[in-house]
């Protein structure tokens, strides 16, 4: 990092640290930052900073500070986990005291407790989850979102509030030309001309579709491909003629001047400033007034503007840059920005449907900010813009009370969208965060879910990040918020589904002991009976079809556990009903049948319940096409019945008819 001593034009590109889309004019004792692009002009600089004392080396000093909290999933688990453990055990080793006064073999009791703890315990969970969360990351890529943090995935579906980018993300990080104005209707020619002669920007055709893309400055880049649109080959504008001298960009006046000779007439053209050119124009004062009026109007709706003039010359006049841009004929101006991506408008409205407050960070300045925002559909009609020096006035507290009710956070620098971040997570929310540049990179680490850029991401964002846009697209990260709700959906159904069995085989020991009963179920049924159903059909509905519905509603509550009263009543329900019909039944039989054919009868019947419970589980999708499910119920019915008809495997099992 250094200040500038001498400045020639000198203009550069700060996008990477401050999120600005246009590069900023740098004058003597300027400040430079290191890592930032020199776009035009040249300088000298004394070198004041270097390595960690710079910019870039205090943003990576604060990362490495930063520490990672856990996602709402994992906080969920570690809870459920530590439940699931005490009951299970507990309701296991019961099994000894009350088989112990119904004087049964110690040996036996504690043989049956251990089978029937493992019964209770999920222990396929942990897999069915990591599996999930597999299959999930596996499908965003397709979409464009690479995941480089798995437990992402699933907290992208429970993110509330998304604090984005605009250049880039929401808008194309590419200047076009929006409006233009003709100060007369037959000036649209010459108007034309100005654009392209003197443009240092080029035009590249894009493989064989026909499509052209400039590649330069950014402002002359926009007028290189309006002139491309409006008249369709440029050699029309320039094979007449030639360039004989043409002046740089000047600071002061903000203007560049060209000289072109066609047809043995010179011309001077000049483009810039608005108020520069209507100055040195020869308009009569109402006619200036007049046209103010009209960029002034295009301006507070964020476009930039660039102003024509021209005039006729002798060859005398060609060394005076004064004297050239003197009396021009104005002729009109065009009004430049930085245009929203196509699908912005509709990925914003998803965002709005899914319960997600999308809040604009930006570097720009607020009335570009105020008017992309509009033009996406991020407000309706104007609202208050916090800027990054109001931002520094406010405390955190006086913040805490209008950060809810503000949608716009413009000309801030990467401080204030990590302080974002923080108060927005002292709040309660599940915070994500979009970021390309160095300057992100804060943020992104501290959110719940940081989302780097592909193609304009810095390597030190995408490192902080957990999520990697590969289009840079806003749309896309939308599309994998339905991803990551539907890995939730299907991780709570898994987790119903296995405690609903688990519920009902040690509810079904349970009481069977208490009533006096034989064991229904022996040790190696039970571990059986967790091997096929608390495994494939778990693994089934963890990959279970996505709902697009799911997009349609408010994001879940962080603070909420799986395990809510409406899914506790729901697996109490399943879960001893069963248990009681099962013990029904097996009191049933075991008056008219044998011992060994009641609990073959019954060993089946829970297996085949269980299969059941698996469609049950689904819900109002309980008959899509699930091909794993179908595929693994199949698999498991096959199983089960090659088990009770094969000799060998009824002298394993203790089964038989």
């Amino acid at each position: 990092d250094g200040k500038i001593l001498e400045s020639f034009q000198l203009e550069i590109d700060e996008s990477v640290l401050t999120g600005e889309s246009l590069p900023v004019a740098k004058e003597k004792s300027d400040v430079i930052f290191s890592g930032t692009l020199i776009s035009k002009g040249k300088g000298y600089f004394l070198v004041e900073k270097t390595g960690m004392q710079t910019r870039f080396g205090q943003i990576a000093q604060n990362l490495a500070s930063i520490e990672t909290d856990k996602t709402p999933l994992q906080k969920n688990l570690s809870t459920l986990g530590k439940i699931l453990s005490i009951v299970a055990v507990s309701a296991a080793f019961l099994l000894i005291p009350i088989g112990l006064l119904q004087k049964r073999e110690l040996s036996e009791l504690i043989l049956l407790a251990i089978s029937a703890g493992v019964s209770a315990i999920p222990e396929g969970l942990p897999t069915v989850i990591t599996i999930a969360l597999a299959i999930g990351t596996a499908k965003m890529a397709k979409k464009n979102a690479i995941v480089r943090k798995m437990s992402a995935v699933e907290t992208l579906g429970a993110v509330q509030i998304i604090l984005s980018d605009k250049t880039g993300t929401l808008t194309k990080n590419k200047m076009e030309v929006k409006d233009f104005f003709l100060q007369k209707k037959d000036s649209l020619n010459f108007l034309l001309k100005v654009c392209v002669i003197g443009n240092t920007a080029s035009l590249v055709q894009k493989g064989e579709s026909g499509k052209f893309e400039a590649v330069g400055d950014k402002t002359d880049s926009a007028l290189l491909i309006f002139a491309k649109e409006k008249i369709g080959d440029l050699n029309k504008i320039t094979d007449d003629g030639k360039v004989i001298d043409e002046f740089v960009f000047d600071p002061k006046t903000k203007l560049i001047t060209s000289i072109w000779e066609e047809n043995d007439k010179r011309y001077v053209f000049v483009r810039g400033a608005p108020e520069k050119l209507l100055e040195l124009s020869n308009l009569k004062p109402v006619e200036k007034q007049k046209i103010q009026k009209e960029y002034e109007k295009r301006a507070e709706k964020g476009l930039r503007i660039i102003a024509m003039g021209y005039k006729k010359i002798s060859n005398s006049e060609i060394k005076d840059r004064k004297n050239l841009e003197k009396d021009l004929e104005f002729l009109g101006f065009v009004g430049i920005y930085d245009a929203p991506r196509d699908e912005a408008i509709d990925a914003i409205k998803s965002a709005k449907e899914a319960g997600i407050k999308t809040v604009m960070v930006t570097g720009d300045n607020e009335i570009t900010a105020l008017a992309i925002a509009k033009e996406v559909g991020l407000i309706e009609k104007d609202e208050d813009v916090l800027t990054g020096v109001e931002l520094d006035k406010l405390t955190d507290d006086e913040l805490e009370k209008i950060i809810l009710n503000t949608t716009i956070f413009a000309r801030t620098k990467p401080e204030d969208k990590f302080r974002l971040v923080k108060l927005f997570k002292k709040l309660g929310f599940v915070v994500g965060v979009t970021g390309d540049g160095v300057n992100d990179a804060l943020a992104l680490k501290k959110a719940d879910v940081g989302i780097a850029m592909g193609e304009t991401g810095t390597d030190v964002a995408k490192e902080a990040a957990d999520i990697v846009l590969v289009d840079d697209n806003y749309s896309t990260l939308i599309r994998a918020v339905l991803e990551g709700r539907t890995i939730y959906n299907n991780i709570v159904k898994s987790i119903i589904y296995l405690l609903s069995s688990n519920l009902s085989e040690i509810s079904l020991i349970l009481i069977a002991a208490i009533l006096k009963l034989p064991d229904p179920l022996l040790p190696t049924q039970i571990l059986w009976i967790n091997l096929v159903t608390d495994g494939l059909p778990a693994l089934a509905l963890a990959s279970d079809n996505k709902n697009v519905s799911a997009l349609k509603e408010k994001p879940r509550d962080p603070k909420e556990q799986i395990l809510t009263k409406g899914r506790i009543i729901f697996i109490s329900i399943v879960g001893f009903t069963l248990a009681f019909v099962l013990i029904i039944i097996f009191i049933s039989l075991l008056k008219t049948q044998s011992e060994i054919f009641s609990k073959t009868a019954i060993f089946n019947l829970l297996i085949f319940s269980h299969l059941a419970l698996a469609f049950l589980v689904r819900g109002k999708s309980m008959f899509k096409l699930n091909k794993l499910l179908f595929v693994t119920v199949g698999i498991t019915i096959l199983l089960q019945i090659i088990i009770t008809t094969t000799p060998f495997f009824q002298a394993l099992f203790k089964i038989g008819f």
